[in-house]
């Protein structure tokens, strides 16, 4: 890996109450991304079922007891473990500071196909929960940003944390983000696009209104063992994309988040960025579905697979008490959408672009260190 080259920190007074003054203050998302769909989802199913809890403790009947019965199954939780994780869940405090959770979220996409291929962090991303103001600001990372100290790009930082923290390798982005923004970051949660397609296949597909046809006719088969396989034929396929409304399953919609060759404007880094944000989109709009909400086999499967997944990240019980933070406050949460300013848009920009031969690679490099570590700072006052 490589090596630094200098040393440069009251329970709600009604669940069900809140739950729906949660949802009625909700408002559209102009971004989205991985963790506000797994906690909006873990969070709902859990509300679910403390819900349905009490439904049937107050007496109503079989029918509560049945949607219990039906969410701890599919959760493969018991009655009591279930009222463990929300008791415990109720009283956990946030991690934050100045009443300002940080989140990272590093987003790897890679094939068991590929073997020998780095697991690179194509999606970084900086979100800011800020209790008080009731604000959720994401900034994203471009991954050709370059660490100085490291002298690598920051979207290999996950794969040189194998080596350094076998056992927790977003440990590694964890701190030299940390470092470079000068932000205490609480929460790092690790994505994969396979888990997005699962989580896609969870709900039953998702609706795609696609803006623009295209057809990518070098899409890597991603069942064939590429230390094997040599012939183009067997290697790549066709995928094409009509315009307008359908339903993707998990297959389909990777498919359209991941093509990058179909040799036109839709093969770019910036389309492909778009329509991996449209998929998001449609995950959040699908997840609030009445036809999901109600459903509590569906909301316990998607427990057990936070559980099973995501919990490492970020414990159930924090989602709860993240949660109920956010509940406590009575603010109406808006989302806010930054980005780094660079040369290509910016007189006094964040990120420029140095020649090539610099690094002997294409890179973003910070321009001015101090006011990059401010813009960040900036962000937890």
């Amino acid at each position: 890996m490589p090596t630094k080259k200098k040393a440069t920190e009251d329970t709600p007074k009604s669940l069900s109450d809140e739950v729906n003054t949660l949802e009625k203050n909700i408002q559209s998302v102009e971004v989205l991304t991985g963790p506000k769909i797994f906690l909006r989802a873990t969070l709902l199913a859990l509300f679910l079922a403390f819900i349905l809890l009490l439904i049937t403790g107050i007496g109503f009947g079989i029918w509560g007891l049945t949607k219990v019965n039906q969410f701890l199954t599919a959760a493969n939780l018991s009655f009591s473990e279930a009222k463990t994780i929300v008791d415990n869940g109720i009283h956990t405090t946030p991690k934050s500071t100045h009443f300002v959770s940080t989140f990272l979220v590093l987003g790897v996409d890679s094939l068991d196909t590929r073997p020998g291929s780095p697991e690179l962090t194509d999606t970084m991303m900086l979100i800011y929960l800020n209790y008080a103001k009731g604000t959720i600001t994401m900034v994203p990372l471009p991954r050709d940003t370059w660490n100085q100290e490291y002298q690598t790009k920051i979207n290999a930082l996950y794969h040189y944390g194998k080596e350094r923290y076998p056992e927790s390798p977003e440990k590694f982005p964890t701190e030299v983000i940390e470092e470079m923004t000068r932000s205490h970051i609480d929460y790092t949660v690790v994505v994969t696009m396979d888990q997005v397609g699962t989580i896609i296949d969870m709900l039953g597909g998702i609706s795609i209104d696609v803006p623009v046809a295209f057809t990518d006719e070098e899409f890597p088969r991603p069942d064939v063992d590429v230390t094997v396989v040599t012939d183009p034929e067997l290697l790549y396929q066709t995928v094409s994309f009509e315009e307008g409304e359908q339903t993707l399953d998990g297959e389909r919609a990777l498919q359209y988040i991941r093509s990058r060759k179909s040799g036109d404007d839709q093969g770019s880094d910036t389309a492909r960025a778009n329509r991996q944000q449209l998929v998001v989109e449609a995950l959040v709009t699908k997840l609030q579905s009445p036809e999901i909400i109600k459903s509590a086999t569906t909301a316990g499967s998607l427990l057990r697979y936070y559980l099973d997944t995501f919990d490492q990240y970020i414990s159930i019980e924090e989602v709860i008490g993240i949660g109920v933070a956010v509940l406590q406050e009575q603010k109406r949460l808006s989302f806010i959408s930054k980005s780094l300013s660079t040369s290509l848009d910016s007189e006094n920009p964040l990120l420029i672009n140095p020649p090539v031969w610099k690094y002997n690679v294409w890179v973003w490099e910070v321009a001015d260190q101090d006011s990059f570590r401010n813009f960040f700072t900036s962000l937890v006052e």
